[in-house]
């Protein structure tokens, strides 16, 4: 260090060194850039939420006519409705303020459970999703398109309500755990059907798995109407099947709270799904296959045997979500079984970028949507349909990614670094 250096110490707030400058530079356009995974969904949010609000005020005739009368108070009645609804929209999700206030206030079992109620109906719509997009990501990872959600589903829970509403006279934790077994074999089974098709015939397995979801809603059809899985009373066109029995139902885990004991099957599921694919050698020789077929081929390892091996793996964790549903929720086989849900797994794997943590992140959020919708359209008499448009539309722009990159002129992380810097 020179005299100088020593006597004239740098002064505070100077302009920093040009080497320093550059750092701080590469940090902040490092940050706004296409793989920059939260900004992605800040702004994909925000996006689904702006053009949601557009639907909103095209679609309520109050608003049109105000904005057509005068722009101003068309502007502020405009605000004021949509402030309410996506007021409406976040207390369904989280809950209301003012009931955790009144908790806080005078605290008892009753008034925190009312607070904590919205939470637990997100966590608890939330809660099969997790575990059937994390079947369906294993199967993405390993290079195998399974669109077959909805029919493992169904398979699953075919399995797991048979066991249900039999053995009457278990215990509860063999008899739970008895019927969630029978659900990821009955998964396992049912998706052994596509992957040895693919494995020994050649069938594309998108086409399969697409036409068998067809087949698992007529399936259930005939098992309520034509076998013992009727229920006594069941007649008409909406047939149900024969109840759950107590010794076999996920029950709450709190009394009064909705959220049953399936949170911890979906936390068991995650972590087994993330120790699968991240710290073993199976899941390591799916993920190459799914890189890379032809290194792959190479390494020694089959295209057949991971065909077969993914979608047995895949369909056991789905037919587990399906017997959560059914066992916990539904309590019983049902016309439409799992339809909604096996085709938002599939979307909500993609968005969770089918990484495990990521999935049960996306499936948080999609259930928080889901109740919240609810009550928007009780506290602002927005129709349901509208209510189910307003979510198709916020994760449509969180699950386009490539859109919204292109919508705010985001860049890839090289070029965005070497543009700041030569600024």
């Amino acid at each position: 260090m020179t005299a100088t250096a020593i006597l004239d110490p740098p002064v505070s707030g100077a302009t920093p060194p040009p080497r320093e400058r550059e750092s701080i530079l590469r940090r902040i356009a490092g940050a706004y850039n296409k793989q920059n995974t939260v900004l992605l969904f800040v702004l994909s949010l925000i996006a689904g939420l702006v053009i949601s609000s557009i639907v909103i005020v095209l679609s309520t005739a109050d608003l049109r006519n105000a904005w057509l009368e005068n722009p101003l108070t068309g502007f502020t009645r405009s605000f004021e409705f949509l402030s309410q609804a996506y007021a409406g929209l976040l207390k369904g999700a989280l809950g209301d303020p003012q009931m955790f206030q009144r908790a806080l206030e005078n605290p008892s079992q009753a008034t925190w459970t009312r607070a904590l109620t919205p939470i637990g109906n997100s966590m608890t719509a939330a809660v099969p999703l997790i575990i059937a997009s994390c079947g369906i990501a294993i199967a993405f990872r390993s290079g195998v398109w399974n669109m077959g959600g909805h029919y493992l589903l169904v398979c699953g829970a075919i399995g797991a309500s048979w066991v249900g509403f039999s053995f009457v006279d278990m215990p509860w934790l063999p008899h739970m755990l008895l019927a969630l077994a029978a659900g990821a074999v009955g998964g396992a089974l049912g998706g052994l059907v596509p992957g040895l098709l693919r494995a020994f015939t050649g069938a594309h397995e998108v086409i399969v798995t697409i036409m068998l979801n067809y087949v698992s809603g007529l399936l259930v059809i005939y098992l309520l109407t034509e076998t013992f899985f009727k229920s006594g009373g069941s007649e008409g066109d909406n047939p149900t099947g024969r109840v759950t029995a107590e010794s076999a139902a996920l029950t709450p885990m709190v009394t009064g709270f909705p959220v049953n004991a399936g949170i911890v099957v979906a936390l068991v599921v995650v972590l087994f799904a993330m120790v699968l694919l991240d710290r073993s050698r199976l899941g390591f020789m799916l993920q190459i296959s799914g890189e890379s077929p032809h290194a792959a081929r190479l390494a020694g390892i089959r295209p057949g045997f991971v065909y077969v091996v993914a979608f047995a793996i895949s369909g056991a964790i789905v037919g587990i979500a399906g017997g959560v549903q059914v066992l916990g929720v539904t309590h019983q086989l049902q016309v439409g079984f799992g339809n909604d849900m096996g085709y938002l797994c599939i979307l909500i794997a993609y968005l969770g970028h089918n990484r495990p943590k990521w999935v049960a992140l996306a499936a948080l959020f999609y259930g928080a949507v889901q109740t919240g919708g609810l009550t928007m359209q009780f506290e602002t008499g927005i129709s349901y349909q509208l209510t189910m448009v307003i979510q198709a539309l916020i994760v449509l722009f969180v699950t386009a990614p490539a859109l919204i990159a292109e919508i705010f002129r985001l860049r890839d992380k090289q070029t965005s670094v070497k543009k700041a810097v030569r600024s």
